[in-house]
Formats: C-alpha cells, sequence, structure tokens
C-alpha cells in the first residue's frame, strides 16, 4: 500500500475543482468582485489624469472665479469628478463584499475538505493506516493540510485581485513605451524563482520531518492529555516530556530556519534587480514631462502606474507563490483520498454472499489453514503457518506470552487484516470471499482497548446495533445482561447521561465500568452474530470483576462460536478447548485438564499464574 504520487500542479487543479465544487455560488461571487475591484484602480488613475488634465487647461486659459460652475460647465471635468467618486464609493462597499465572500468561501472549502479527509480515515477497510509510520505520516501531513485549505481562499481571492489590477495596468504602462511591462515582468522574474525554488525546499523538509512532527504532537498529547495527567504528575515527568518536546521542536525549527534563512538571503539580493527595473520607466516618465511630451496629468498617470503596476506584481509574486505553498501543503490530502487499502471486499458477490452466511446449514466452524502475516514495513511474520479448528458453538481460549501472537490471530479473524500467506475459512469458504462488512456484522467483539465514546449512555451500547438505538427495551436488556444497570438506574440522566468528562455535564465511570458498557454494546449484536471474540477483555480488571465479567462471558457464549484472547488464564479453565501460542504458532491444544497433564508450556502459565493468588 503505496501512496501515489502527485505534482503540486495537479494537487492545484484539485484544490480548484475541490473549492468550486464545494461553494459554486461563493466562487462566481468573488470572481466578479474581483474584476470589479482589479480594473477600479486603473480606472480612477485615467480619470485622475483626466482631472488633472481639465484643470491644468483651465487655469492656464482663465482666471477661475466659481471653481463649481466651472466644474459643472466641463463635461470631461464633471464626469471625470463623478467617476471618481463612484469608484470610490464602490470599492469600499466592494471591499465588504469581498471579505464577506471570501470568509464564506474559506469555511465551505474547509469544512469540505476536512470533511472528506474525516469520512476517508474513518471508512478505511483495514487498520494498517493507524500501524503504518509511513501511512501515519501522510494522515498526520493531510491534517496539516487541512489546515492550509483555510489560506487557499485567501490566496485565491489576493492573486485574481493582483491578475485583474495587473492585466489593465500592464496595458496603461504600455502606452508609455512598449518596452516598460517587458522590463518590469523580465526584473521580476528572478524573485519569482527564487521565491519557489525554496518553496518548495522548505516542504521537501516538512515532508521529511513529519515524523519529528508526529512525535512533537504525541509529546503534547503526554503533557495535555487526562489519561497521562494523574502519572505525569505522580512521577514528577513534566520538565522531562517538556525538554522532549522542546527538543524535538528545536530540531524541526533549526532545519526550516536554515532553509528560510538561505532563500530570504537569495531573493532580496534579487529584488534589488527588480527594484532597477521599475525605478527606469518612473525616470523615464519623468524626463518626458520636463521635455513636454507628457502632460502633468500623464505624469500622475504613469507614476501611479508604475505604483500600481509594481504593487499587483508584489501580490501576485507573494500569493501566487502562497498557492504554490498550499498546492504543496495539500498533496497529502489528495495522497490519502487516493489511497487504496490492501483489504477488499467482493461488491459483485454481496447478495450471494449474504445469503451464504445468512442460510448455511452446514455449520462447520473456522478453519485456519497454513495462516502466516507479516505487518506491512517488518521483516518477520508475527503470525506463521498456524493450523487451527474453531468448531461451531465451541468456546476457544487463546493463550501466551506477550508477543506470541495472539492479537494478530484476533485482527485476522475480525478481518481488520488479510493473511499475507494461508486462509481463514468460515462454513467452509474462504473470509476473503465474504463481503467485508456482513463479515463484520456477523462478528461481536469487545477489546482490551475499547472506545469509551465520548456520548450518552443510551449511544454508547445503541452502537452495537445502530436499529435499536431508540429501543429501550433491548438497551436495558444488554445493559442488565452487562452488569451495569444498577449503576446506569443510579444516574440522574439514565440512558442520557453523557460519558466522558470532556463533554460538558459528562461523567466517567471506572474501567470495570467501561468494560461493562463495552460487553453491552457487543450483546446488542448477540441474535444475529455467529462468532463472539474476546481480545485480552480482563486485562487492566481487579480479580473480582474479572471473575464476574467471565460469568457473563460463558453465558453469552452459548450457542456461539467464541474465540478469547487472553495471556490470563482465569476462563481458560471453563473453556471447551484451549490453544496455546509462542512465536506465531499453535504450539499445544487441549482442555485445562489434558494440558496441565502434558506438563507443559501452559501448565508452567498456570502454575505462575496460580501461585499470585495464594
Amino acid at each position: 500500500m503505496q501512496p501515489t504520487q502527485i505534482t503540486t500542479f495537479q494537487a492545484l487543479q484539485r484544490s480548484l475543482r475541490l473549492l468550486i465544487q464545494a461553494a459554486p455560488i461563493e466562487t462566481r461571487n468573488l470572481i466578479l468582485l474581483n474584476i470589479i475591484s482589479g480594473a477600479a484602480p486603473s480606472a480612477v488613475l485615467f480619470l485622475d489624469k483626466l482631472i488633472i488634465d481639465e484643470v491644468s487647461r483651465l487655469l492656464l486659459q482663465t482666471q477661475i472665479v466659481q471653481p463649481l460652475a466651472s466644474i459643472l460647465s466641463q463635461p470631461i471635468l464633471l464626469w471625470s469628478v463623478i467617476g471618481v467618486i463612484t469608484l470610490k464609493l464602490i470599492g469600499e462597499s466592494l471591499e465588504t463584499m469581498n471579505s464577506f465572500a471570501a470568509t464564506s468561501l474559506r469555511d465551505r472549502v474547509q469544512g469540505a475538505v476536512e470533511g472528506k479527509v474525516l469520512e476517508k480515515v474513518a471508512n478505511f477497510n483495514d487498520i494498517a493506516l493507524f500501524e503504518n509510520p509511513e501511512l501515519l505520516n501522510i494522515v498526520e501531513l493531510a491534517k496539516t493540510g487541512v489546515k492550509q485549505v483555510q489560506q487557499l481562499a485567501f490566496s485565491i481571492t489576493m492573486t485574481l485581485t493582483g491578475i485583474f489590477t495587473f492585466v489593465p495596468s500592464i496595458g496603461l504602462a504600455a502606452t508609455i513605451a512598449w518596452w516598460v511591462p517587458l522590463l518590469m515582468l523580465f526584473s521580476s522574474s528572478p524573485s519569482i524563482y527564487l521565491e519557489r525554488k525554496y518553496s518548495k525546499l522548505i516542504w521537501r523538509v516538512q515532508k521529511k520531518q513529519a515524523k519529528i512532527t508526529r512525535e512533537m504532537n504525541l509529546s503534547a498529547r503526554v503533557l495535555s492529555g487526562e489519561e497521562y495527567a494523574k502519572e505525569l504528575r505522580l512521577f514528577g515527568l513534566q520538565q522531562l516530556w517538556i525538554d522532549r518536546w522542546n527538543g524535538q521542536f528545536l530540531q524541526f525549527f533549526t532545519e526550516m530556519q536554515r532553509i528560510r534563512k538561505k532563500g530570504a538571503i537569495a531573493v532580496i539580493s534579487w529584488s534589488v534587480f527588480g527594484r532597477i527595473g521599475l525605478a527606469l520607466p518612473f525616470v523615464y516618465v519623468v524626463m518626458g514631462a520636463l521635455e513636454k511630451r507628457y502632460t502633468l496629468g500623464d505624469l500622475a498617470l504613469y507614476s501611479g502606474l508604475i505604483v500600481q503596476v509594481e504593487q499587483s506584481l508584489l501580490m501576485l509574486i507573494a500569493h501566487s507563490n502562497n498557492l504554490y505553498d498550499i498546492s504543496l501543503g495539500v498533496t497529502p490530502i489528495f495522497q490519502l483520498l487516493d489511497l487504496k487499502p490492501e483489504l477488499h471486499s467482493p461488491q459483485p458477490a454481496l447478495q450471494k454472499c449474504q445469503q451464504d452466511l445468512e442460510l448455511t446449514t452446514d455449520k462447520i466452524g473456522i478453519q485456519i489453514k497454513d495462516l502466516s502475516f507479516c505487518y506491512p514495513g517488518a521483516k518477520k511474520s508475527t503470525v506463521a503457518n498456524l493450523n487451527l479448528t474453531v468448531n461451531p458453538g465451541e468456546m476457544l481460549v487463546v493463550v501466551g506470552e506477550n508477543g506470541a501472537g495472539k492479537t494478530t490471530l484476533g485482527k485476522l479473524l475480525g478481518r481488520l487484516y488479510d493473511p499475507t500467506a494461508g486462509a481463514i475459512e468460515w462454513n467452509g469458504k474462504n473470509l476473503q470471499n465474504y463481503p467485508l462488512e456482513e463479515v463484520r456484522s456477523r462478528i461481536a467483539v469487545v477489546m482490551q482497548d475499547y472506545a469509551r465514546f465520548p456520548a450518552t449512555v443510551r449511544e454508547n451500547v445503541g452502537f452495537g446495533n445502530l436499529f435499536s438505538l431508540s429501543d429501550d427495551i433491548a438497551i436495558n436488556e444488554a445493559i442488565s445482561e452487562a452488569g451495569i444497570a444498577a449503576k446506569v438506574n443510579s444516574l440522574e440522566q439514565g440512558l442520557e447521561t453523557r460519558l466522558g468528562k470532556q463533554l460538558e455535564d459528562g461523567i466517567d465511570l471506572s474501567g470495570g465500568q467501561w468494560q461493562r458498557i463495552a460487553i453491552a454494546r457487543a450483546l446488542m449484536r448477540l441474535s444475529s452474530v455467529e462468532v463472539l471474540i474476546f481480545d485480552e477483555p480482563t486485562a487492566a480488571l481487579d480479580p473480582k470483576t474479572e471473575h464476574e465479567i467471565y460469568s457473563i462471558f460463558r453465558q453469552i457464549a452459548v450457542g456461539k462460536t467464541t474465540i478469547v484472547i487472553s495471556h490470563r488464564l482465569g476462563l481458560a479453565k471453563i473453556a471447551d478447548r484451549i490453544a496455546v501460542m509462542e512465536n506465531g504458532k499453535i504450539v499445544e491444544i487441549g482442555n485445562h485438564d489434558e494440558l496441565i497433564a502434558a506438563s507443559g508450556i501452559y501448565c508452567a502459565m498456570f502454575t505462575r499464574q496460580a501461585s499470585s493468588y495464594v
């Protein structure tokens, strides 16, 4: 799974297309407003020339006694004055309208892009996106890119203003002499090139240091996150983590600053050359006025034009380069959107496979054949040539030391990954031949790192079956079976109680209570599932709570194919069979009594754990 390579031009094209799709009305309005705003300064300069020339002519011809009457009697002067006043009044209104349109455009585009990124990440089929460092860097850069999209509307606005100011200005500047606009463009070219060159270098540094940025964010989370707050203070780790964050920031900043400094020196050096190119036309116009080739109005017009061309050119350079920066910054967004999961679902056979799952009467359970799996980027397989059969309605407990491959096996059974080699068959058919959504709808999972959704009790439980989210009876039954009914009933708002301290008026639960909420969520789909998977579900619980949870598991597992993954052996005694994993393989299998009698790995693990309770 490799991200596609996208050029900056392609990224800019797609950004503009996305912008138009997200806010077509605001885009249209913004273009129209910028055409008017950009042309207005040149029109004002031309009208100012007419006013100066008319006033100069009148002063030479006669003594002005009644200025107002003189203005009213001269149509060119009158309409020029009216035009200037009108354009200035319109200009102030256009600024407000332009700001409103640009802000609306920015918000709409940001919402559209952020929504697409969240949708892509949330609906990505496999979880390699969260466990592969290279893909994590793409996700991190995409999040940064979403922030840069906020600047897209502003940069486009200013670029359009620069274009629509520059084009009429350059046209009028050509009336001075044909070579004036060419000289201005030529003298500014080195600065444009260097700005772009160093923007690209800065982006390469940012891309290269995405790992540092991600680690900075992790350090910031340790310093500010609730889950680390207690131990951070109890062990006095604040300064250590602050120093770590400062070191990471300094590493990133130093490299960026080196490139920026080098670029600034080069751009400033060439800017001197650009200033000379803009100064020559100004000197030429002054000399022309002294030689009476130009009127005072011409002098005012051309002087103003030179300044205006300079300003619009600088605006174009700055904001076109900013667009280039944004194009670099948003490239990871499109790389993320184009990313294809390795986990595929056979859509054309969707209906047939659903029927296979629903109507198969020959339930032969789960058969794992020569299964191997290697995580992306890893050199060694976590699971290697594993063979195992789980019979229908059987409770199988998979045990082993940490790192034995148990959790990876659970991920493969839940189709969070597909095997590197071998196959998992369900009722005689390869799991990969079933539609992904249907497979997952037939599995109920409780994990050690279960989700604690910042939502109501109703939602935290009802998320297990969205069709029953409003079914109080079903939710209360699940809560009761999970042994958390007494706690929920004691809450003032009952099912509508908001869970999570992050929420206003939200409350928190103990670890065991959250565990029961997660079990209740799994129970919501119990009637429709064939397979239950419990992955280290009691690892963080005390012995009493653990025993209670085991009793619940045993009750809800009746009639279901159940796989319990654990390094704690409390539930193993009442399981139908136990599979012992070591180095990614099944090394022992049998029930509790058989494995104790064999005096192997399981016996040693059980004896060691049992001694802890004596």
